[in-house]
């Protein structure tokens, strides 16, 4: 499913996460998107962002996203979010995650929206 406007990709990153649908998540980026990491070193290109999303989906945790604004000007969109991971560690331990997040989406030829730069912390 593609996203028709740039806070539809954030709704479609929840439901992929929260299915477990790596095919799915690595779908909404631009095949050479950039994933900002933790360690502060991008991950650039599906192929490097899939282990990040591997390992994160790993976790079984159920994610939620609140947009809090999404600009938008000629095909290039600005989005940040509110979001939070509920999981359980491997002995049933409940661990939450939470962080602010700040996107920029770009429209498709074919109207649809995509990913191209995705900072999950950097809205902190």
């Amino acid at each position: 499913m593609s996203a028709k406007t740039p806070q539809e990709l954030q709704s479609l990153f929840v439901a992929a996460f929260n299915n477990s649908d790596l095919e799915a998540l690595l779908a909404l980026y631009e095949p050479n998107a950039a994933l900002a990491t933790q360690s502060g070193v991008p991950q650039v290109g599906r192929d490097k962002m899939e282990d990040s999303f591997r390992t994160i989906i790993g976790m079984k945790g159920k994610m939620a996203i609140d947009t809090t604004y999404a600009v938008e000007t000629d095909g290039i969109a600005l989005l940040r979010g509110s979001w939070s991971i509920e999981s359980l560690t491997p002995v049933g331990k409940a661990v939450m995650m939470k962080g602010q997040s700040i996107e920029v989406a770009r429209r498709q030829p074919d109207g649809s929206w995509l990913f191209v730069i995705d900072h999950p912390f950097g809205a902190m």
